[in-house]
């Protein structure tokens, strides 16, 4: 990744609110794993997926993560994104 990424990576993830935070950290945790917004929503420990679905939106507009393909939900039998943390060699360069 080029330097000038880097630190715009940085400055993008020092300005993400609270709810954002969490979902991106709880995500740097697994990197190449990919999740649904429920799935997010049920591992943060909310009751509602709009709790986390727009915050996972503007992750996305803001680079930080990557929608990587659809499944069926388990829960609601409808097709749903996943997302995973952006990359791009399908793993996040940590520093």
């Amino acid at each position: 990744m080029h330097s000038n990424s880097k630190k715009a990576l940085y400055e993008e993830r020092s300005r993400l609110s609270e709810r954002e935070s969490q979902i991106y950290e709880m995500l740097r945790g697994m990197p190449n794993d990919s999740h649904t917004d429920r799935q997010i929503m049920v591992r943060l420990g909310f009751s509602e997926p709009n709790q986390v679905r727009p915050r996972i939106t503007e992750l996305i507009n803001k680079g930080l993560l990557m929608e990587c393909g659809n499944t069926k939900c388990l829960e609601t039998r409808k097709t749903v994104r996943l997302v995973k943390l952006y990359s791009d060699n399908n793993q996040m360069e940590m520093f």
